[in-house]
């Protein structure tokens, strides 16, 4: 082998030599952006939720902060989310460098019923979108007068009188509905409803729940500026019967 070979072979090696240093440097500088600090996500941002808290949501998404940028999927979060019955539709993206956004359209409870092992949140449809046992999470107005027994997260109230009575709240004004604390169905000719301040609203069998839920907010709309006390309002007849507070 003549000496310019020798040469050549060596410079080649060190060639190769300077690239296998530069790829591991490369490779090591990766994994050194990808384990940085700077990286992990400070703030994951939930919009949307308004029944839904922030660490239900991310409990939901399988998400413990703070979490390395690069190790989120996107894709995967979102359908964790969006197969909660509690969720309608979700979407998930990054803004770099460190912030998760969480955006979510929520299926919202119209009331609540007592069940064999705690309380259950019925959507508009009549659908069980949520469980639990204390009842400091009750939210909505519930209705009284009959029990569920063995149901669970997804399935469907079939009874008429529940069904009505929730037509019924879905036209209801936001601000109404929040008055509403209770619904008594015991008998489904004269269903009750009480007010935070305790004025009973006789809503009888509920045969035209869009045209009751307009009397209703009506009422409230009347009664919002005066300080007259109200006992009841009978909603039953054709001309609804009001009486006021000895």
């Amino acid at each position: 082998m003549t000496k310019k070979q020798v040469k050549s072979k060596r410079l080649i090696a060190a060639k190769n030599l300077k690239r296998g240093l530069i790829g591991l440097f490369a490779i090591l500088a990766i994994i050194f952006i990808i384990n940085s600090p700077i990286l992990k996500i400070g703030y994951v941002k939930v919009t949307g939720n308004s029944y839904l808290p922030r660490e239900d949501v991310l409990q939901i998404a399988r998400i413990t902060e703070p979490i390395n940028i690069f190790s989120v999927q996107t894709d995967v979060i979102q359908n964790y989310l969006q197969n909660d019955l509690r969720i309608d539709t979700a979407k998930v993206w990054r803004d770099f460098p460190n912030c998760l956004n969480i955006e979510i359209v929520e299926r919202l409870p119209l009331a609540v019923m007592n069940c064999s092992y705690g309380y259950v949140d019925l959507d508009k449809n009549s659908v069980i979108i949520d469980t639990y046992k204390d009842p400091k999470k009750i939210q909505k107005p519930v209705i009284v007068g009959i029990s569920l027994d063995d149901v669970y997260t997804g399935d469907k109230v079939e009874n008429e009188v529940v069904n009505k009575v929730l037509s019924y709240l879905g036209y209801l004004k936001p601000e109404v509905l929040q008055q509403i604390i209770q619904i008594n169905i015991a008998d489904a000719n004269t269903i009750e409803a009480y007010t935070l301040k305790g004025t009973k609203i006789i809503l009888g069998n509920i045969e035209d729940p869009e045209d009751l839920a307009n009397k209703t907010n009506e009422f409230f709309y009347d009664v919002k500026t005066t300080t007259i006390p109200v006992e009841y309002i009978d909603f039953s007849y054709a001309r609804p019967v009001l009486k006021i507070k000895q």
